[in-house]
């Protein structure tokens, strides 16, 4: 759009934004730290996810149970026989929801024996 104004010419660029507006999209869980893992340490499940506008709400699930286990991007809990299961995180914002694919969090017992007596440890092994 050129607008006159006395001897010049005043050039005056309009710049178009288009913004796409969608619900969450790649929703995926991490575990950290990776490998084995022994009882009593601290585990953090993170959830990672695309969206824009970016996701508000993030809320953990474990299979099985019937309410949340967690909310918030990051999921944190002290190992223990119940930790063992699938866990997902469901991401959200206010055009819609995904799920995550599960991640297995696995209890493996070693036994060891010690003596005359077998100490049992738990340990996990995450994928």
């Amino acid at each position: 759009v050129r607008i006159r104004h006395g001897p010049e010419f005043l050039k005056i660029i309009y710049f178009l934004f288009l913004s796409v507006l969608d619900p969450p999209k790649n929703v995926s869980v991490s575990i950290s730290p990776s490998g084995e893992i022994v009882e009593g340490s601290s585990v953090t499940l993170t959830c990672s996810s695309d969206g824009n506008p970016p996701e508000k709400n993030y809320t953990w699930f474990k299979e099985g149970g019937t309410s949340p286990v967690g909310s918030g991007q990051n999921y944190s809990f002290s190992l223990n026989p119940r930790s063992d299961g699938l866990y997902y995180c469901e991401a959200q914002n206010e055009y819609g929801s995904l799920r995550s694919a599960s991640v297995p969090v696995v209890l493996n017992v070693l036994v060891v024996l010690n003596g005359e007596r077998l100490d049992f440890y738990f340990i996990c092994t995450n994928y």
